[in-house]
């Protein structure tokens, strides 16, 4: 088995969503022991985007609230553009973004409409937005779970087990996540 971590590592300095806090970690003394404190935007780094992004009211849950099920998962890892499996439940994107990248290729409406009919429950990408407001929209009020800012380097394109789990934040719109894809090794002999 080989396991690939593909989460972003939150540092000082490192890139964030136009408009969103910087990331910042201030290392502290609490009597003998080391602690830090920290100061970032839920949707700093790699993470899961929750209902309460885009929506209010009951349909607006929490990342707190999302069903972790989705997040334990068959995933497919393909370029933008891809052709997508109609049998996997997770699709993850690979765009070839570096940070910093001013320009990157988005989900379109129509493609987020294709994926929400194919019973797809996860959509990420290695970028940090999936699609515009609407792409958003889409999945969110379909029950997709949207992972942004994934990094893919060193994994090929192919068919993983997808460990994303969020942190529990009470009723947040997202919440940075550790992600991992495991490559079960072929035990046909």
């Amino acid at each position: 088995m080989k396991i690939y971590d593909v989460t972003r590592t939150l540092a000082s300095g490192m890139s964030v969503y136009p408009g969103d806090p910087e990331f910042v970690r201030t290392p502290l003394r609490s009597g003998e022991s080391s602690i830090s404190a920290l100061a970032l935007g839920t949707h700093t780094g790699t993470h899961i985007d929750a209902p309460a992004h885009y929506f209010s009211g009951e349909a607006g849950v929490g990342v707190d609230e999302l069903p972790l099920e989705k997040l334990f998962t068959t995933a497919e890892l393909l370029s933008f553009g891809g052709l997508v499996s109609e049998t996997t439940p997770a699709v993850l994107f690979r765009s070839g973004y570096r940070e910093g990248d001013a320009t990157y290729p988005q989900l379109s409406e129509e493609e987020a409409s294709v994926l929400v009919r194919a019973g797809v429950e996860v959509v990420g990408c290695d970028t940090p937005s999936i699609g515009n407001d609407a792409v958003h929209r889409i999945l969110l009020a379909a029950g997709v779970m949207v992972i942004e800012l994934l990094d893919f380097t060193g994994v090929a394109d192919g068919v993983y087990r997808m460990i994303a789990l969020p942190l529990k934040i009470a009723g947040a719109d997202a919440a940075p996540a550790r992600v991992v894809l495991i490559e079960e090794e072929d035990e046909t002999v």
